[in-house]
């Protein structure tokens, strides 16, 4: 691969794009307005909120006092689990990444520690999936009034009040803004790739390339490039108007610009493949809306996706946006990176089949 031959090649895809306003509305300056729009919807309508399943087997005045407790918490709602259920199998059938079980005893440990034995302990049977952040959101919740309880218990002055990590570190429009980021980097990826495939195969251009030194890597290679640079525009307009207009404070660490780069090649690519499919401007529009749309509604970019049948959680789980938008969360809000790392290692796994794919499929001759 001869770098110099990718950096022209991604220099003209540029000059190309900013020679087009139309493009340049709708790859800047759309996001924008739809971080405004609905940040002004939204910005009075309060912070996201989790629903925690509890299943208590004790079924006492302390156990019960435990979930009250837990529902006070700002951001958290009770869901109160037959005893009946076996957790396992209802979390399964129910799509659920969290459910605390109180087991039988659990007011006989807390009143024996209060009296004859202070070594005493109480135990809470929590399953979640560590990989999830919503997961993650409720064990710090759920950390937290046990650490209050336990302070009680002990009788000790410096007791911690449970405050919900929802309330104090992010708001709807920051929730919103590493989904809209995501987002905008998939659909100016797609919608761009298969644009500009259509169009220079319409002009020949594809099959000239032919009798060109250029080969079918450094084509692809340039494109993914040129949509990088794309995203990193949009990106920084997106975090920067957010902060203006918003006061949103985003935490920035490796994992950010690491999920960034893998998204754009990822969707860039996977835009040249199906461009492939286009045989005009009207067919490469919808074949753009295929993919996009489908993503857009069902990766939790705008909302939780805790608040969507557990059968379109499932289905979500197998659209690489997901796990850029979990990614982007992970690492801008939670500041969580093992998952965040995760969430990036399978976006560039996917990144670089795609790459494989489009240089194995790509054929001059063909087009």
């Amino acid at each position: 691969m001869d770098p110099r031959r990718v950096y022209s090649t991604s220099v003209m895809h540029i000059r190309t794009f900013f020679r087009e306003k139309a493009a340049l509305f709708f790859t800047f300056f759309f996001p924008i307005m739809l971080m405004v729009l609905f940040g002004l919807i939204f910005q009075n309508s309060g912070n996201v909120n989790y629903t925690i399943p509890v299943q208590d087997h004790d079924n006492t005045n302390l156990s019960r006092n435990f979930t009250q407790m837990l529902g006070h918490v700002k951001g958290v709602t009770v869901e109160h689990i037959g005893s009946g259920e076996n957790p396992a199998t209802y979390m399964k059938d129910h799509d659920l990444n969290f459910l605390i079980v109180i087991d039988k005893g659990y007011q006989d440990s807390i009143l024996a520690r209060m009296t004859s034995d202070p070594g005493a302990t109480f135990n809470l049977t929590i399953r979640y999936d560590p990989s999830d952040s919503s997961a993650q959101v409720k064990m710090q919740l759920v950390t937290a009034v046990v650490q209050y309880m336990n302070k009680g218990l002990s009788n000790a002055t410096d007791t911690i009040i449970p405050e919900s990590v929802v309330s104090n570190n992010f708001s709807y429009i920051e929730f919103f803004i590493p989904g809209l980021i995501g987002l905008t980097v998939m659909t100016s990826a797609v919608f761009g790739s298969i644009a500009d495939e259509n169009e220079y195969k319409q002009k020949g251009i594809i099959r000239k390339l032919s009798t060109t030194p250029i080969t079918r890597s450094e084509w692809i290679f340039s494109t993914m490039i040129y949509q990088l640079f794309l995203a990193a525009i949009s990106t920084l307009l997106i975090l920067v108007v957010g902060y203006i207009a918003f006061g949103a404070v985003m935490l920035l660490n490796i994992f950010s610009p690491i999920i960034v780069v893998a998204t754009a090649f990822a969707f860039s690519g996977l835009g040249m493949l199906v461009g492939r499919l286009a045989k005009d401007a009207q067919s490469s529009a919808a074949l753009a809306n295929v993919i996009t749309f489908p993503m857009m509604f069902l990766s939790g970019s705008f909302f939780p996706m805790e608040q969507m049948p557990s059968f379109l959680q499932t289905f979500a789980k197998v659209l690489p946006l997901y796990y850029v938008n979990q990614g982007m969360r992970e690492s801008m809000i939670f500041n969580n990176p093992a998952a965040a790392g995760f969430n990036a290692l399978v976006i560039g796994v996917f990144a670089a089949v795609v790459f494989a794919l489009g240089v194995y499929l790509t054929t001059w001759k063909q087009d």
